[in-house]
């Protein structure tokens, strides 16, 4: 296996309204090459993962030289994210493949360990939270990169097809020239997924909104979360995935705390529901009985708590952080 870093002077945060969910999460950007889309009989044979530096970008790729080096580039992979300290991985189409995939592999290599992070796919940000599926042809991430003018900054002029075909090759003779076309190619892409990332994530009229449909990371990535206003039951429903450390466990309404929280190991998820009050068209919660303050806030009044999508996903954090508390200090 080959191991290979090439560092950038790029920008490296992204946008403020972004920062905001993701505070104090360390991102990386992951994009894998295979011998195909079948992990039961096909190999990953290099991942790219991009990383923030202090002076911008560093890109490390692990390129397996044959057919038999899957287990390196893996197992690379897995201690380079725990080395790293990585919270959160950022994707294109990467929770339908890449990361099932490795997991797949590494279950297959009888690898014990599974990526089990929070993942910000792109792709599916996009086609749920904006209306740029209507606007463009293609929702590939080629055809946003010419959308957002930078597709001719690529260097690379292969596809993922082409890709595989020139690694069955390259095994059998370690050609340099076949090796920086596939390096290219998947350097160039954890890259413009860097900058897709700055540059489309204000296609979003409300991107509180959008977190909330997508599901936002609560508690350093442990859990997703997504939460809305059941209009009929007069709630508030807080449900998601328990990302990592699955457990199962019950909460119900009593003196203390009117909140009903339902946690589910076998499915890793969960469900909260916290009872909202109305006001004409708006919704608002009491967050005294919660043993919340937020007296700060603009939209708190005498700790009532008036629910848009900013305050929502607000008070879910917080409400999703006192059981998430509770639920650590169980085991």
């Amino acid at each position: 296996m080959k191991v290979f870093t090439r560092d950038y002077r790029i920008k490296s945060e992204y946008p403020e309204v972004f920062a905001r969910y993701f505070e104090g999460m360390r991102p990386c950007v992951l994009d894998i090459e295979s011998t195909g889309l079948d992990p039961s009989r096909c190999k990953a044979v290099l991942a790219g993962l991009l990383t923030p530096t202090d002076n911008g970008v560093r890109v490390t790729q692990f390129l397996a030289e044959n057919h038999y080096e899957e287990d390196r580039v893996l197992n690379a992979t897995m201690e380079f994210l725990e080395e790293e300290d990585i919270d959160y991985l950022i994707t294109f189409n990467g929770q339908a493949f890449d990361i099932p995939f490795l997991n797949s592999r590494l279950e297959r290599t009888f690898d014990k360990r599974r990526i089990s992070l929070y993942g910000f796919d792109l792709y599916r940000f996009l086609q749920k939270c904006t209306d740029l599926r209507s606007r463009l042809p293609s929702m590939s991430q080629k055809s946003l990169e010419q959308h957002f003018g930078i597709i001719s900054d690529r260097n690379d002029t292969i596809s993922g097809r082409e890709s595989v075909a020139m690694f069955d090759e390259y095994s059998l003779t370690g050609n340099s020239t076949l090796e920086k076309i596939i390096l290219t190619h998947n350097r160039e892409d954890v890259l413009h997924l860097h900058r897709l990332m700055l540059l489309s994530l204000g296609e979003t009229a409300d991107f509180d909104a959008a977190m909330a449909l997508y599901g936002f990371p609560v508690l350093g990535g442990r859990f997703s979360c997504r939460p809305y206003i059941s209009k009929a039951k007069k709630l508030l429903r807080i449900n998601g995935d328990q990302i990592t450390a699955p457990v199962s466990a019950a909460y119900f309404p009593d003196l203390d705390c009117p909140v009903t929280a339902v946690f589910a190991a076998t499915t890793s998820t969960y469900e909260i529901d916290a009872p909202a009050g109305r006001l004409g068209d708006d919704f608002y919660i009491d967050l005294t009985p919660l043993g919340i303050r937020l007296s700060s806030d603009p939209d708190c009044i005498n700790n009532y708590l008036i629910l848009n999508s900013r305050t929502i996903n607000l008070i879910s954090r917080l409400i999703l952080e006192q059981f998430g508390s509770r639920l650590s200090e169980a085991s």
